[in-house]
Protein backbone atom coordinates (compact mmCIF):
# COMPACT_ATOMS: atom_id res chain seq x y z
CA UNK A 1 0.00 0.00 0.00
CA UNK A 2 1.43 3.69 -1.61
CA UNK A 3 1.26 6.53 0.88
CA UNK A 4 1.60 9.87 0.31
CA UNK A 5 4.40 11.37 1.50
CA UNK A 6 3.16 15.06 2.30
CA UNK A 7 6.59 17.71 2.16
CA UNK A 8 6.00 20.52 4.43
CA UNK A 9 6.81 24.35 2.28
CA UNK A 10 10.51 24.40 2.50
CA UNK A 11 11.01 20.75 1.25
CA UNK A 12 8.63 21.41 -1.44
CA UNK A 13 11.03 24.51 -1.99
CA UNK A 14 14.08 22.80 -1.54
CA UNK A 15 12.94 19.78 -3.85
CA UNK A 16 11.88 22.03 -6.87
CA UNK A 17 14.12 25.80 -6.43
CA UNK A 18 16.89 24.16 -8.80
CA UNK A 19 14.69 23.07 -11.66
CA UNK A 20 12.33 26.35 -11.52
CA UNK A 21 15.19 28.13 -11.34
CA UNK A 22 16.49 26.89 -14.61
CA UNK A 23 12.94 26.92 -16.21
CA UNK A 24 12.75 30.73 -15.11
CA UNK A 25 16.01 31.36 -16.47
CA UNK A 26 14.74 30.61 -19.59
CA UNK A 27 11.63 32.79 -19.13
CA UNK A 28 13.16 35.99 -17.89
CA UNK A 29 16.96 35.42 -18.10
CA UNK A 30 19.66 34.50 -15.30
CA UNK A 31 19.37 38.06 -13.24
CA UNK A 32 15.61 37.77 -12.53
CA UNK A 33 14.71 33.88 -12.45
CA UNK A 34 15.90 33.37 -8.86
CA UNK A 35 13.02 36.50 -7.71
CA UNK A 36 10.51 35.08 -10.12
CA UNK A 37 10.95 31.46 -8.28
CA UNK A 38 10.69 33.10 -4.96
CA UNK A 39 8.03 35.33 -6.05
CA UNK A 40 6.21 32.13 -7.90
CA UNK A 41 6.76 30.43 -4.45
CA UNK A 42 5.56 33.14 -1.94
CA UNK A 43 1.93 33.27 -3.94
CA UNK A 44 1.79 29.60 -4.79
CA UNK A 45 2.19 28.89 -0.68
CA UNK A 46 -0.01 31.74 0.46
CA UNK A 47 -2.78 30.32 -1.79
CA UNK A 48 -5.58 29.04 -0.19
CA UNK A 49 -6.38 26.18 -3.06
CA UNK A 50 -2.16 25.20 -1.91
CA UNK A 51 -3.17 22.16 0.59
CA UNK A 52 -5.21 20.82 -1.59
CA UNK A 53 -2.86 20.74 -4.32
CA UNK A 54 -1.99 17.07 -5.88
CA UNK A 55 0.74 17.92 -8.31
CA UNK A 56 2.75 20.52 -6.52
CA UNK A 57 5.65 20.70 -9.03
CA UNK A 58 3.42 20.98 -11.96
CA UNK A 59 1.63 23.86 -9.68
CA UNK A 60 4.67 25.43 -9.16
CA UNK A 61 5.78 25.65 -12.87
CA UNK A 62 2.17 27.71 -13.68
CA UNK A 63 2.92 29.71 -10.77
CA UNK A 64 6.14 30.65 -12.15
CA UNK A 65 5.19 30.82 -15.53
CA UNK A 66 2.28 33.40 -14.10
CA UNK A 67 4.81 35.42 -12.49
CA UNK A 68 7.04 35.27 -15.26
CA UNK A 69 4.13 36.98 -17.46
CA UNK A 70 3.52 39.90 -14.89
CA UNK A 71 7.63 40.02 -14.96
CA UNK A 72 7.74 39.73 -18.90
CA UNK A 73 5.07 42.26 -19.44
CA UNK A 74 6.83 45.08 -17.37
CA UNK A 75 10.63 44.78 -18.74
CA UNK A 76 10.70 43.32 -22.13
CA UNK A 77 12.72 45.98 -23.20
CA UNK A 78 15.00 46.38 -20.24
CA UNK A 79 15.92 42.54 -20.57
CA UNK A 80 16.51 42.88 -24.16
CA UNK A 81 19.06 45.99 -23.58
CA UNK A 82 20.45 43.74 -21.15
CA UNK A 83 20.75 40.81 -23.15
CA UNK A 84 22.50 43.24 -26.01
CA UNK A 85 24.46 44.37 -23.52
CA UNK A 86 25.84 40.77 -21.64
CA UNK A 87 27.07 39.35 -25.20
CA UNK A 88 29.65 41.42 -26.82
CA UNK A 89 30.36 41.53 -30.54
CA UNK A 90 33.76 39.85 -29.96
CA UNK A 91 31.57 36.28 -28.42
CA UNK A 92 32.14 34.05 -31.09
CA UNK A 93 28.08 33.40 -32.96
CA UNK A 94 29.43 29.44 -32.98
CA UNK A 95 29.07 30.17 -28.82
CA UNK A 96 26.08 31.72 -28.63
CA UNK A 97 23.39 32.85 -31.81
CA UNK A 98 22.15 35.94 -30.69
CA UNK A 99 19.90 36.23 -33.23
CA UNK A 100 18.39 32.88 -31.96
CA UNK A 101 18.13 34.21 -28.34
CA UNK A 102 16.51 37.37 -29.32
CA UNK A 103 13.90 35.55 -31.99
CA UNK A 104 13.33 33.57 -29.25
CA UNK A 105 13.09 37.01 -26.23
CA UNK A 106 10.04 38.22 -29.02
CA UNK A 107 7.86 35.10 -28.71
CA UNK A 108 5.05 35.50 -26.57
CA UNK A 109 5.68 34.06 -23.04
CA UNK A 110 3.48 30.90 -23.32
CA UNK A 111 5.42 30.01 -26.75
CA UNK A 112 8.42 30.81 -25.55
CA UNK A 113 8.04 27.76 -22.47
CA UNK A 114 6.62 25.58 -24.70
CA UNK A 115 9.72 26.07 -26.98
CA UNK A 116 12.06 26.43 -23.85
CA UNK A 117 10.47 22.75 -21.98
CA UNK A 118 10.52 21.21 -25.46
CA UNK A 119 13.83 21.83 -27.00
CA UNK A 120 15.76 22.95 -23.44
CA UNK A 121 14.21 20.79 -20.96
CA UNK A 122 13.64 17.74 -23.66
CA UNK A 123 10.09 16.55 -22.32
CA UNK A 124 7.78 15.21 -24.49
CA UNK A 125 4.27 17.55 -25.46
CA UNK A 126 2.58 15.36 -22.75
CA UNK A 127 5.16 16.76 -19.79
CA UNK A 128 5.36 20.44 -21.23
CA UNK A 129 1.21 20.45 -21.04
CA UNK A 130 1.46 18.98 -17.48
CA UNK A 131 4.05 21.93 -16.65
CA UNK A 132 2.33 24.38 -18.05
CA UNK A 133 -1.37 23.28 -17.04
CA UNK A 134 -2.85 23.54 -20.78
CA UNK A 135 -3.78 20.60 -23.08
CA UNK A 136 -1.04 18.84 -25.51
CA UNK A 137 -3.39 20.50 -28.51
CA UNK A 138 -2.33 24.06 -27.03
CA UNK A 139 1.05 22.82 -26.27
CA UNK A 140 1.42 21.49 -29.78
CA UNK A 141 -0.23 24.74 -31.39
CA UNK A 142 2.07 26.76 -29.09
CA UNK A 143 5.02 25.34 -31.00
CA UNK A 144 3.52 25.53 -34.61
CA UNK A 145 3.39 29.22 -34.28
CA UNK A 146 6.84 29.29 -32.07
CA UNK A 147 8.26 27.49 -35.14
CA UNK A 148 6.74 29.71 -37.63
CA UNK A 149 7.55 32.52 -36.39
CA UNK A 150 11.03 32.06 -35.78
CA UNK A 151 11.16 30.42 -39.37
CA UNK A 152 9.97 34.06 -40.55
CA UNK A 153 12.51 36.03 -38.16
CA UNK A 154 15.82 33.83 -39.34
CA UNK A 155 15.40 33.33 -42.27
Amino acid sequence: MLTAVIMNDEEVYRSYADELTRYATGLVGPFDAADVVTDACLKAFSSASWPKVENRRAYLYRTVLSVATDHHRSTLSRRLREMKAAVPEAVSTTDIDVDVLQAVERLSIKQRAAVLLTYWADLPPEGVAERMGISTGAVKRHLARARKRLKEWLS
